[in-house]
């Protein structure tokens, strides 16, 4: 049975999913740091293996803190159609405007009908030049395992939210 109007299926990001990839990272920075302090007794090459370790670390979680705040955003889907995380934001594609939904292991990818722009009507956030030629192209991607939902519930909505109008391969 459909759900009624008004009612949403929402799959909350996982804050530990995201965690999770940078805890090697981490701990392997924090070994060269301590590494460069005791090498720093030895010489100067403590001090490039002390800053090694710093910069490691820093870019990590640079690029931990960019990715998570432009992907915090949950996913959504209704019946009038899916907001769903991009790298810039979230991106609201109406059912009409999606021909499939491709499903290549944990990730899903969103792709348009031909004849759809970023300026379709109920269209948002595709304006932005890294996610339209995503896409127009091979779909917009969804990792499954950065959410609170499984892949399979996640499947289930779209079926059942789009009641069966969209092809899921």
């Amino acid at each position: 049975m459909p759900p009624g109007v008004g009612e949403l299926f929402i799959a909350e990001v996982d804050q530990d999913a995201w965690r999770r990839p940078l805890v090697p990272w981490l701990v392997g920075a924090g070994v060269l740091v301590v590494a460069g302090v005791g090498l720093l007794l030895v010489g100067w090459i403590g001090l490039v293996v002390l800053a090694v370790g710093v910069a490691v670390a820093a870019v990590k979680l640079g690029g931990y803190a960019a990715r998570h705040k432009r992907r915090s955003s949950p996913l959504m889907i209704d019946l009038t159609g899916v907001r769903l995380p991009t790298g810039q934001g979230p991106a609201f594609l109406p059912w009409d405007t999606l021909r499939s939904v491709g499903v290549d292991g944990p990730t899903l990818r969103f792709r348009l009908r031909l004849s759809v722009t970023p300026t379709t009507p109920g269209v948002t956030g595709l304006h932005r030049r890294d996610a339209w030629p995503i896409a127009s192209g091979p779909g917009l991607p969804l990792d499954t395992r950065l959410f609170t939902r499984t892949r399979d519930d996640i499947v289930a909505a779209l079926r059942a939210y789009s009641r069966d109008s969209l092809r899921i391969d």
